[in-house]
């Protein structure tokens, strides 16, 4: 009986560890892809203690504005000159440009440029590495120039991040089991030693929150602390949550170039939650598949990129919405076809 007990613990432990979220390079950013962070109030609204199987119940968030991110092929950026290496770059405004380069392994941050300072780190910051789930962490130090008009500051910091909890996370538009919180810490100093001294140490410290399914966290808390000369300045707390983050990859389906567009039922249907999506793209277009409730509100953007001819597969995950009936429609150059599914929880 001791037996068969220690084996149905060890059973359960087992399913523990292989249900926790693994961040992998799937969920690399790409050209295309997109986020739409909802800004909130940040009153009462804390991260808790790090550790295993905790319950976050953000629920009741109060929104306050939003924005939206977009993730663009960095040669296309006007500053894409300064970071030879960098693949992909992001921008709310398409005037600053955040630059990284992405890979297997890692994504790494060039820099950032705007019209008015530049960025560029030649010891780049480390800001992922894979495969990572909870209780992997790993440190980086990073250097930086930044020119600013006719000022040269440099930047050095060191970037600390760890898998530090997982388990319930609830929020406003669903509940998610086996969340996974990373959390950063990035002390980084800014100084200048040409006129007037200037040192600028900031802190900031951020909680994001990953769910199976989904490429880019769900839910952040950001803080921030700077020290200007060793005066201390006033901080910053943002809480924000991104209920339309995209499905973990695109897969391409063999080799062959389809004849024609075409949207094929998602398999299986009815399902519960999660759904294949399969479309041809006989020539290179911008894709867009989203899918609506019965009501026709959008529920998710799947797809919102250009993509080139091929067959491909999407994953539609259901986990956040309640059972019923669904419809997925395809926009590509003139083609336009919806299907219906319908999800039973």
């Amino acid at each position: 009986m001791k037996t068969f007990i220690s084996i149905v613990i060890l059973l359960m432990l087992s399913s523990q560890i292989y249900s926790q979220v693994v961040l992998t390079s799937s969920s690399n950013p790409v050209s295309g892809d997109f986020q739409m962070n909802v800004r909130c109030d940040t009153t009462s609204i804390s991260e808790g203690v790090p550790g295993p199987n905790l319950v976050w119940n953000f629920s009741t968030l109060t929104r306050r504005d939003s924005t939206l991110t977009n993730w663009v092929n960095s040669s296309s950026t006007p500053y894409s000159a300064s970071y030879p290496t960098s693949n992909v770059a992001w921008t709310t405004d398409t005037t600053i440009y955040n630059y990284y380069t992405t890979s297997s392994s890692n994504i790494i941050a060039d820099g950032a440029a705007g019209p008015f300072s530049l960025v560029v780190f030649s010891d780049p910051e480390i800001l992922a590495q894979y495969p990572f789930t909870y209780n992997s962490s790993f440190n980086d130090n990073f250097f930086a120039t930044i020119t600013s008009g006719n000022n040269i500051m440099n930047r050095n910091g060191t970037i600390n991040v760890i898998g530090d909890a997982w388990g319930t996370l609830n929020l406003p538009f669903g509940s998610f089991n086996n969340a996974l919180r990373v959390k950063f810490t990035i002390i980084s100093r800014d100084s200048i030693t040409t006129g007037t001294p200037y040192v600028l140490k900031s802190t900031n410290t951020i909680y994001e929150w990953f769910v199976t399914g989904k490429k880019f966290p769900v839910f952040e808390i950001r803080y921030a602390a700077f020290i200007l000369n060793g005066n201390p300045l006033p901080g910053s707390k943002i809480v924000d949550f991104n209920s339309n983050s995209r499905a973990v990859g695109i897969t391409p389906i063999g080799s062959t170039i389809p004849e024609k567009f075409s949207l094929s039922q998602n398999y299986p249907n009815p399902f519960n939650p999660v759904s294949n999506i399969k479309f041809d793209i006989p020539k290179s277009s911008f894709v867009k598949i989203i899918v609506y409730d019965a009501t026709g509100r959008e529920a998710e953007v799947l797809v919102n990129q250009r993509l080139q001819p091929g067959s491909y597969n999407t994953v539609f995950d259901g986990t956040a919405l309640s059972s019923g009936i669904y419809f997925y429609k395809i926009t590509a150059g003139e083609f336009l076809e919806t299907k219906k599914m319908m999800l039973i929880k």
